[in-house]
Formats: structure tokens, C-alpha cells, sequence
């Protein structure tokens, strides 16, 4: 039986401040079901009252009878609704002690996160719940909680001192206190509760950087005329406090490749001071270079052009990104986080190369049984690609499942990974897309024919999405992100595909169309990736 509740009251709420025991703080729920959900998962709550206008919602054990009164807060009851549990629910996820099974399943995957770094999206979903609920699960389950607290940790360990620190010691004094109250004990950890696994890898991982270990970093855009005023989130989020301009202007390096460059030297040399005055005071250098090609070849030119330019002289790590990288990577966290990261020298030393894109494109999809499909349309044309880049006799089957990998290409590359092939590769791949029209004239099987759809679709380019990962040295089926094991988990549980939590086969329709809902409500509100990539740009 699901869950229901009863309206007790319009433009009223539960009084805070004679008689009506409030559990935590007011939060944003996005939505009444968001507010309902809430109150569900939490033994303790009997009434919820909540903001129409802005989503905000009220925990209560207690309520009395719903006032127009003031608040704790000097708002205005007008919009609130106020709403009675139906006492004989059916428990909801993660209610009850320990012995709950939901608990069980969070504590396995943890486990195995742990010991085998075998990732899993639901661990991940779970997580983030039990830690925004962080005083119901602990009434409930304290070492739960606690677990939730060490993979947040973890998925910070990158952080400056003083976020890190608190959360660390957040922890620490918990878990001191949960031990003297007996919530925590020798059974817990008999039991197979992964606390002291989950701190060691926290501690282990903070060990790695720091300010006597930070990195270069180069990050290369490939630009026209758009607006790069999303590049100051670099520095900071519109909607995060860190303020991490300090490292970047220390560490990382701004080259901007253009590829719309004016005719004439004055023209070009004008644009050039524009961007480098404008960027300047945000990046520890800032550079300008035009690129220009024989047929539009867009980031595949621009790309190749830098590793020419600057294969005597790499950075520590480089970041290949379009000038509209928001548009390809609508968690931005994932990028700036692992800037940061890098900057720092918190990425472990096997991490070569990162995807930051969103989707992940599976061209066998419908290839089974040879009937036509997209993959084997393209395989012609890719395999002619892959052959003159690479100079192999033989290229992998688009159509077969042999390549996999992200659209779009944006991507960060370690010095080691770009230099184990030698700058003459480079030189000849950017002749082959940017220098000459040799990219489109494989497209046609005789003669030297440059077809006009191809041009408009910039076809070699497209094709040449699936390479790029294999040119820096990963495997010919890219894993995703949330699969590869030499990743961190912050890498992980941002910029996820829905798609990536069917592949797992971990979750039920009921649960895959609870968490499609959920992104459903917040892609509604003002914490959406539209609304956040609109204050990047503002």
C-alpha cells in the first residue's frame, strides 16, 4: 500500500512554537511529492507542511492544529499546505533498524565498492539519499548513516581544507559519539559494516595532493564566436560557495584555438587581444591561435593543431573541450571538479584519460540478426577513417559493438598518454583532417569527390568521435565512466545517463520510473541543469 496523506489546512502550517515538535531543518523538496517522499521515509514524521511557491517543506512528529501564527521564520503562511500522514502506510525504503534488508543491500554494494571497486548506480542513488537524510537514517540505522557519511567523504577527498575537515570531523565525532551510546559496536563491524575500509580509502586518497603537489593543466578550446563566460565557473558555480580561483590561476593554462578567425592580420590580432585581456585575469596563461582549414574540420583540427604545437612542451594534463561544453556535459561539476582535482594532484596516477560527455553512444543498438542499422551504415566510412589515422590494413566494426565511446569530444588527457605516439602521428592526422580535403575524399569511393552534405555535417568529424579515446591509449570499447574502476567516485556519480541505470540491470521498473520522476520534478524547478546553465551564461 502506498503512501497517503490528508489536507488538514490552506495558508497554514504546523505552529513551531507552542506544541509542534519539528524533525530538522526546513528543505526544499521541489515539489508536494518531493515533500510527501520525504516525510515517508522517516518513522518519526506524522505531518508535513509545504510552500507552493516555492517548494520549501516542513518535517513534523507533532502538529496540533494547523495556525496562521508566526513561524520560526518571519514568512508568510500564505501558500502553505498542511497534511496528515495516514498512519497504516506501508514502510518505506530504508525504514526499520539495520536488519532491513535496503540497509543489507546498501551495506553489500558499499562492500564491494571497497574491496573490488565494482561501482553501482544504485549505491550511488542511495547514498545521496541516506546522506540528505542523514538524522532519520541515523535514528534508524546509525551505521548506515555513517557509511552514507564516509562515501560523501570520499567523494570530496579532493576539496580544500576546510569543506574536507568538516566533513571529517563530522564524521569522526558521530561515530565517537555512537560508539559511547552503544548505536555503534564490535557487531556492527563482525557484521560486515565497512566503516574502518571506508575511512582508511578516504584518508588514503586525501594523501595523494595538496598544495605541494599541484599539476599543470592546459585546457584547449576549440572556439568560433560563442560565449565563454561559462568558463568562469573554473573559478566558481554560480549555486556552489567553494571559490577555487586561487588554484586555477596558479595551475592551469587557458588556449583558445580559434577557427573563425577575420580575414586579415590586423583583424585576427584585434580578436586575439580581446580574448586574452578578457581571460587573463583568470588563468595562469592565456593564449590565441588560429586554425585554419582546407574543409571545415572543426575540434578535429583544432585538437590535432595543439598537440603539434605544444608536444615538446605538454602540461601535466589537457583538457579538450568545444566552446559550448555546458551543452555536452549538463553536470558541469564533473568538469570543474576534476580540474580542480588535477590542478591539485589528487588523480591517481593510472587515470590517462576522462570522458566528461553525456552520451554514451552504443552503435550495435539494432544491429542484430544483419538487418540494417545505423552502425553498419556507417561502417564503410568509419573504417576508411580508421585506416588512414591509425595506418592499420584492418579497423573494428561500428556495427559489431567493437568501438564504443561518448559524444561528444570533450575529454582530458594525461603528457604520458598523448606522448606514446610520436609527434609525426599527430602532424599527420591533422594534415588528413584540417590541411587537406584527404578526410573527404575517403568518403567517396573513387576520384576526389567533396560531397556538400558532408561538408554541412562535417561527417569526418562526426566519425571521428569514436577514435579519439583510442588515439590516448584506452581501449577500443570505452567504458562508462560508472564502469571503469581506476575512477574516483566524484567522477562517477555525476553527468549519469538513465540509460547507464537500465544497463545495470540492479533496478526495477518501480525504482527506474521513481528516479525518472524525481529528475522529472527537479528539471522543473531552479535547481534544473536549463536553470544552472542559464546562470553560467548570465
Amino acid at each position: 500500500m502506498a503512501a497517503s496523506y490528508t489536507l488538514l489546512a490552506r495558508d497554514r502550517w504546523c505552529d513551531n512554537r507552542n506544541g509542534a515538535v519539528r524533525l530538522g531543518e526546513d528543505f526544499n523538496g521541489y515539489s508536494l511529492v518531493g515533500c510527501q517522499a520525504q516525510c515517508t521515509k522517516d518513522r518519526y514524521c506524522t505531518h508535513i507542511s509545504f510552500n507552493q511557491n516555492d517548494g520549501w517543506c516542513s518535517k513534523y512528529a507533532t502538529c496540533g492544529t494547523p495556525t496562521l501564527e508566526p513561524n520560526d521564520f518571519p514568512q508568510d503562511p500564505r501558500g502553505w499546505l498542511t497534511f496528515a500522514r495516514d498512519p497504516g502506510e506501508a514502510a518505506p525504503q530504508f525504514y526499520g533498524d539495520c536488519s532491513h534488508q535496503d540497509f543489507q543491500v546498501f551495506k553489500t554494494r558499499a562492500s564491494n565498492w571497497y574491496e573490488k571497486r565494482v561501482a553501482s548506480l544504485r549505491l550511488f542513488h542511495d547514498m545521496t539519499l541516506l546522506v540528505n537524510n542523514f538524522q532519520t537514517i541515523y535514528s534508524n540505522c546509525p551505521p548506515g548513516a555513517l557509511l552514507a557519511v564516509l562515501l560523501k567523504l570520499e567523494s570530496a577527498y579532493f576539496e580544500e581544507e576546510e569543506k574536507w575537515n568538516t566533513l571529517l570531523e563530522i564524521y569522526i565525532n558521530t561515530l565517537h559519539a555512537a560508539s559511547a551510546a552503544g548505536e555503534v559496536v564490535a557487531s556492527h563491524y563482525a557484521n560486515g559494516w565497512p566503516l574502518q575500509s571506508g575511512i582508511q580509502e578516504a584518508l588514503r586518497l586525501r594523501r595523494l595532493g595538496g598544495a605541494d603537489r599541484a599539476r599543470s593543466v592546459s585546457l584547449v578550446v576549440c572556439y568560433c564566436a560563442e560565449r565563454l563566460s561559462w568558463l568562469r565557473a573554473f573559478h566558481q558555480l554560480p549555486w556552489r560557495m567553494e571559490n577555487r580561483s586561487t588554484a586555477i590561476r596558479k595551475s592551469v593554462n587557458l588556449r583558445i584555438y580559434h577557427k573563425c578567425g577575420g580575414h586579415g592580420a590586423a583583424s585576427r590580432a584585434k580578436e586575439a587581444r580581446r580574448l586574452r585581456k578578457e581571460w587573463a585575469p583568470y588563468f595562469r596563461e592565456v593564449s590565441v591561435r588560429y586554425v585554419d582549414d582546407v574543409l571545415r574540420a572543426d575540434d578535429d583540427s583544432a585538437y590535432l593543431a595543439y598537440v603539434v604545437d605544444w608536444y615538446n612542451d605538454l602540461p601535466d594534463y589537457t583538457v579538450f573541450l568545444h566552446a559550448d561544453a555546458p551543452e555536452h556535459v549538463p553536470s558541469l561539476e564533473l568538469l570543474t571538479d576534476t580540474v580542480f582535482a588535477a590542478a591539485r594532484g589528487y588523480l591517481e596516477e593510472d587515470i590517462g584519460f576522462v570522458h566528461f560527455a553525456h552520451n554514451y553512444v552504443l552503435h550495435d543498438l539494432g544491429c542484430e540478426g544483419g538487418v540494417l542499422c545505423e552502425g553498419r551504415q556507417l561502417d564503410p566510412e568509419f573504417a576508411a577513417l580508421w585506416k588512414a589515422v591509425f595506418g592499420s590494413s584492418v579497423a573494428p566494426s561500428l556495427a559489431a559493438g567493437e568501438v564504443n565511446a561518448y559524444c561528444c569530444v570533450q575529454f582530458m588527457v594525461k603528457r604520458e598518454r598523448i606522448l606514446q605516439r610520436p609527434k609525426s602521428f599527430y602532424w599527420r592526422g591533422w594534415r588528413y583532417f584540417g590541411l587537406t580535403a584527404e578526410s573527404y575524399h575517403r568518403l567517396f569511393p573513387v576520384g576526389r569527390v567533396v560531397r556538400g552534405l558532408d561538408v554541412l555535417g562535417r561527417t569526418p568529424g562526426q566519425l571521428a568521435m569514436y577514435i579519439w579515446h583510442v588515439m590516448f591509449g584506452e581501449p577500443l570499447r570505452l567504458p562508462r565512466r560508472q564502469r571503469d574502476p581506476r575512477l574516483p567516485l566524484f567522477m562517477k556519480i555525476q553527468n549519469i545517463e538513465v540509460e547507464a541505470l537500465d544497463e545495470e540491470g540492479e533496478s526495477s521498473q518501480e525504482e527506474m520510473a521513481q528516479l525518472a520522476y524525481a529528475g522529472s520534478l527537479i528539471e522543473s524547478g531552479s535547481n534544473s541543469i536549463a536553470a544552472r546553465l542559464g546562470n553560467l551564461f548570465e
